[in-house]
């Protein structure tokens, strides 16, 4: 019989080679995320799709075993989809709490409706400046290295693309946004991008990851329940195992190893 564990969507999960659903909690790195299921399921070929900061919470899809890692970009192609927490009146060093302030906004802050309107100006293609404490490289070095040398790195804009950014609570001075978007789009620079454009600065204070193309965070398993777990049998990778919807697409060759 297969070892299982039972999801929080109440399906079972195997915790053999696959992709791992993964309900990241605060404090953890994605990197220790991976740890865990390298202990778990005994298998060294693991890693993680698409990294989240530690104060972050939300999907982490975990794959499991070569046929899997080395396919990762095919199988985790598509949107995303965020729930974050903009705290507007001040910016800091890292566009998120963990930083330091190095900017305040005048008060009072913006009303609902101008929110709204600011946001709307932000879905699109659009240029967007990565974070100094970011893990986009620069010269082979990520550019968070340099910032915590006291030696930020500013990078040209580049273009991103946001489906949609929609107010879902305004509780003064913080802002709940779901914002949808493709590859490469940084939820700090958006807080930041929007706090200026207001006028009154902001920054990220909380921020969930809750879909990857057809992956939901409702699917996901918490990591406590994970990390509860002893080790479990490796179970054969077989293309039968990758999902239909996400399999790589017609013509399409498999990401580089």
């Amino acid at each position: 019989m297969n070892d299982e564990i039972e999801g929080a969507s109440g399906r079972d999960t195997h915790l053999g080679p696959g992709i791992v659903l993964v309900d990241k909690p605060v404090g953890i790195t994605s990197a220790g995320v991976v740890e865990v299921l390298r202990r778990v399921t005994g298998i060294r070929r693991t890693g993680h799709g698409g990294t989240l900061d530690p104060f972050a919470t939300g999907l982490l899809p975990v794959l499991v075993g070569r046929e899997f890692t080395r396919e990762a970009d095919a199988l985790l192609a598509g949107d995303k989809e965020y729930l974050l927490t903009v705290r507007f009146g001040s910016e800091t060093d890292t566009c998120d709490l963990t930083g330091a302030v190095v900017a305040r906004g005048p008060s009072p802050l913006p009303d609902e409706a101008v929110i709204r309107t600011a946001l709307a100006d932000f879905v699109g293609d659009i240029q967007q400046e990565a974070p100094a404490y970011s893990a986009l490289k620069h010269h082979g070095r990520p550019l968070y290295w340099y910032a915590r040398r006291g030696e930020p790195v500013v990078k040209p804009a580049r273009t991103v693309s946001i489906r949609s950014a929609d107010l879902v609570e305004w509780l003064p001075p913080d802002a709940v946004l779901r914002v949808s978007c493709g590859k490469g789009a940084y939820m700090r620079s958006l807080a930041r991008d929007l706090g200026r454009v207001l006028g009154c600065c902001g920054h990220l204070v909380a921020l969930r990851r809750t879909a990857i193309g057809p992956y939901r965070v409702e699917d996901a398993t918490p990591l406590w329940r994970l990390e509860r777990r002893a080790t479990a049998p490796v179970l054969p990778a077989t293309r039968l195992d990758l999902p239909k919807a996400c399999g790589p697409r017609s013509g399409e060759s498999p990401a580089p190893e």
